[in-house]
């Protein structure tokens, strides 16, 4: 009897030796791509992006044997609620999935709650240079790149030359008859046009949309940094002497006439500049699709944004990235699977399929339609103006003050002093979480 319990316990001694040869063996190949990772998306499968995730997961699993790559599509509503009170939770619970999408601008605060992936650390310098300059600084903070995307965004300033011609304003043009990025207009040459339009049509003839939402920070930001403003200190914390300076004032005293004089609306107009009822309008460039499907009758056109300082010509620009999560088991897998999500033939796809900017260096050249005008400007905004929006840990924050200005200003609500010095208070309260 002792024999066999010996031999029993030697047969059992092997076959633990053996499973753990197969664990370890297991957890090997896993790190070589033989479990799941998932992906959480903030687009519709239907859509062009949500299509694009999906099929580049696709291409992931079919280059990588034994992978398999899930991804959740959880639309997104609004401000990006529904998506980002999933997320909110998840980092709560401890439960992201390996990769997420996030707004480009909100990498600062994700970084700082310490739950995003260093791509920089798994990701060859070769692939990263791939990148526009813009994306990789977008989704860098510090020393470390955590989040990247295959396009970008820049919106444009939509004009009516119809309009125009009709109020008698004489449309800049280089030789080749184009609005390009060094005619745009100053602050006071847009003041001095746009009153000159507004007599002719009778009504404010620029759209814009004056309510306090995220739309402020990405399209109306720009005004403030194209007069060498800043919202926030490069600590990303403090507001006072930054929101307040002298440069910021008077980007804001700028916008604040728009309002007095009637030139902009203190409401929102709906479809303001595809009836006709607008000569200018700040727009998102997805509506270059609408404005040629929905309205072909409309006649227009793109010109830069205005600027306060000379030389310090700014316009929107990023939109959702790609990141991974310190949350997944396998991070090189992991970043290369974000690379791919964002790579060449994702950009590709986007432009032909969404009309937008290749994010990858050497699709510009080859690109047939950002080489011509209009939408050349709009490439040239993305790659040769200034690009200032904070890099803050409190940013949904500032994107808020800065809509409580931009809000109060269009309502007469109060001063702009002291707007923008409530703002500072709000502000400032959030950032003593960080000090």
């Amino acid at each position: 009897m002792r024999k066999f319990i010996s031999l029993l316990m030697v047969a059992l001694f092997v076959f633990v030796l053996a499973a753990c040869s197969n664990s370890a063996s297991n957890n090997q190949e896993t790190e070589k791509g033989t479990n799941e990772l998932k992906v959480w998306v903030h687009v519709p499968e239907d859509e062009p992006e949500g299509a694009n995730y999906d099929a580049r997961a696709k291409e992931f699993e079919e280059q990588h044997e034994g992978v398999k790559v899930t991804v959740e599509h959880i639309v997104k509503t609004g401000e990006g609620s529904g998506y980002n009170d999933r997320i909110n939770a998840a980092i709560t619970t401890g439960e992201l999935p390996d990769v997420v999408t996030l707004e480009s601008v909100h990498t600062a605060s994700y970084a700082d709650s310490d739950i995003l992936l260093p791509l920089n650390d798994y990701l060859d310098q070769s692939t990263i240079d791939s990148y526009l300059d813009t994306i990789i600084s977008a989704g860098s903070v510090g020393d470390n790149l955590y989040a990247l995307q295959s396009f970008d965004l820049s919106a444009p300033v939509f004009y009516n030359p119809n309009i125009f011609k009709a109020a008698g304003i004489e449309i800049p043009a280089d030789e080749n008859g184009n609005w390009t990025l060094d005619l745009a207009w100053s602050y006071e040459e847009f003041l001095e046009n746009t009153r000159i339009l507004k007599e002719h049509m009778g009504k404010e003839p620029v759209h814009m949309f004056p309510d306090n939402s995220g739309w402020q920070m990405y399209a109306h930001s720009p005004i403030i940094f194209a007069n060498d403003g800043k919202l926030v200190g490069e600590n990303g914390l403090d507001t006072d002497g930054f929101l307040n300076s002298k440069n910021t004032m008077e980007a804001l005293r700028f916008m604040e006439t728009l309002f007095r004089e009637g030139i902009v609306s203190p409401t929102a107009r709906e479809n303001a500049f595809a009836l006709g009822n607008a000569a200018i309008s700040f727009e998102g460039p997805w509506m270059i699709d609408v404005f040629t499907k929905d309205y072909p009758d409309l006649n227009w056109s793109i010109m830069p944004y205005p600027y306060g300082k000379e030389g310090h010509n700014s316009a929107p620009h990023g939109s959702w990235y790609v990141a991974g999560t310190k949350n997944t088991k396998y991070p090189e897998l992991t970043a290369e699977l974000v690379a791919h999500l964002t790579n060449k033939e994702s950009a590709k796809a986007m432009e032909e399929a969404a009309g937008l900017i290749p994010g990858h260096k050497e699709l510009l050249d080859s690109s047939e339609l950002y080489s011509t005008y209009p939408r050349k400007l709009m490439l040239d905004q993305l790659v040769n103006t200034e690009h200032l929006k904070p890099k803050s840990p409190i940013f949904p924050v500032l994107e808020d003050v800065l809509g409580d200005i931009v809000e109060g200003i269009a309502l007469e609500s109060g001063s702009l002093e002291d707007l923008v010095q409530d703002a500072i208070d709000k502000a400032e309260r959030e950032a003593t979480r960080y000090k």
